[in-house]
C-alpha cells in the first residue's frame, strides 16, 4: 500500500503563494533602482553577444533571438546594437516600459518586439528563432520542475532545428543557503538613482529545502550620518522579497534532455571554468537537434 504524504495546511500554502508572488514581482517594480544595482554586471552581456555572433557566423547575421526575462534590456540593447532582431519577453510591465523608453532610434525599434508574457507558455510560433537566451537567473523564477520543464519544452518548440538555447542560473552554494536568516549581510550605503535619497542596502535569506526555493529579503533603510554605525531599525523603510529556486547541475542536464535538446556546454562564471571552480553562475549552451 502506498503512503500518502501529508498535505501542508491551507494557511501555510497560502503564505507560500503570497511569498512567491512577492518574490516574483517586488524586485522589478523600481526599474531605475534595478538598473543601478546591476549596472556593473557585464560578463553575461559579452557572453550572449559572443554566442549570437557565433550563430550569425554560421547561419548568416543578423539572427532572430527570443530573450526570456528581458527586463529593462540590459542584455537586449547590446544584442540590438549588434544588429540582431530580438523579441524581449518579460512578465513585468514596469521593466518593459523602461526598455521601450531606452530604445529611441527607428532602426533599432524595427528590430525589437516587446512581449509581456509568461515564459512557461510562450505565445509565439514554432521554429521561429535562431536562438533563445535566458540571462541572469530568469529561470530561477520558475518554482517547480513542472514549470521549468514547461519552459524548456516551449523553448525547444520555438527554436528552429539547429537553434541554440543559452542561459545562466546561480550555482547553488550550500554554505550560503544555510546562513543565519536573521543576520544582515552585504550592508551597503548608496543614493537612490532617481530620488537621491541616502539609503542603506542589506539582505538576509531563508532556504526551504523541501521546495529548493531561497527566499531573499532585501532591506532599504535610511542611512545614518557619515561615520555613524548602521543599526537595523525594527521596521525597514522598504522590504523587497526575491524568490529564487535553486537549480542543481544534474537538474539542468535532465531538463535539457527531457525537453529534447542537447547540452553542448555547462561551465562556470562565463569564463568556461569547470563548475567545481565556479563561484556564482552555471552557464549552459544547448542545441535543438536537426
Amino acid at each position: 500500500m502506498s503512503r500518502r504524504l501529508p498535505r501542508r495546511p491551507r494557511a501555510e500554502a497560502e503564505t507560500q503563494a503570497r511569498l512567491l508572488e512577492a518574490g516574483t514581482t517586488d524586485h522589478y517594480l523600481d526599474a531605475d533602482l534595478y538598473d543601478f544595482e546591476y549596472c556593473d554586471r557585464v560578463d553575461d552581456i559579452r557572453f550572449y553577444q559572443a554566442v549570437a555572433a557565433q550563430i550569425g557566423a554560421q547561419v548568416g547575421a543578423p539572427i532572430k533571438i527570443l530573450e526570456l526575462g528581458a527586463g529593462t534590456g540590459r542584455v537586449t540593447r547590446p544584442l540590438l546594437a549588434d544588429g540582431h532582431h530580438v523579441v524581449a519577453l518579460d512578465a513585468m510591465p514596469a521593466m518593459l516600459a523602461s526598455l521601450r523608453e531606452a530604445v529611441l532610434d527607428d532602426d533599432t525599434r524595427a528590430r525589437l518586439e516587446i512581449l509581456e508574457a509568461d515564459m512557461r507558455a510562450i505565445p509565439l510560433p514554432d521554429v521561429a528563432f535562431d536562438a533563445v537566451f535566458a540571462p541572469f537567473n530568469a529561470l530561477m523564477h520558475l518554482y517547480s520542475w513542472r514549470e521549468l520543464l514547461a519552459c524548456f519544452t516551449d523553448v525547444a518548440r520555438v527554436l528552429r532545428p539547429g537553434g541554440t538555447f543559452a542561459f545562466d542560473v546561480q550555482l547553488p552554494d550550500l554554505d550560503w543557503l544555510q546562513w543565519d536568516p536573521d543576520a544582515r549581510h552585504s550592508i551597503t550605503r548608496f543614493a537612490h538613482p532617481r530620488t537621491g535619497d541616502k539609503l542603506i542596502y542589506s539582505t538576509n535569506h531563508t532556504y526551504d529545502q523541501q521546495t529548493q526555493i531561497c527566499h531573499i529579503r532585501i532591506f532599504y533603510d535610511d542611512a545614518p550620518p557619515q561615520g555613524r554605525k548602521f543599526v537595523p531599525p525594527p521596521r525597514p523603510r522598504r522590504l523587497v522579497h526575491l524568490a529564487h529556486r535553486q537549480i542543481f547541475p544534474e537538474e539542468v542536464r535532465m531538463l535539457v534532455a527531457v525537453a529534447g535538446l542537447e547540452l553542448t556546454s555547462l561551465t562556470g562564471d562565463f569564463a568556461e571554468k569547470p563548475l567545481r571552480r565556479a563561484k556564482e553562475s552555471q552557464v549552459a549552451i544547448c542545441v535543438k537537434p536537426r
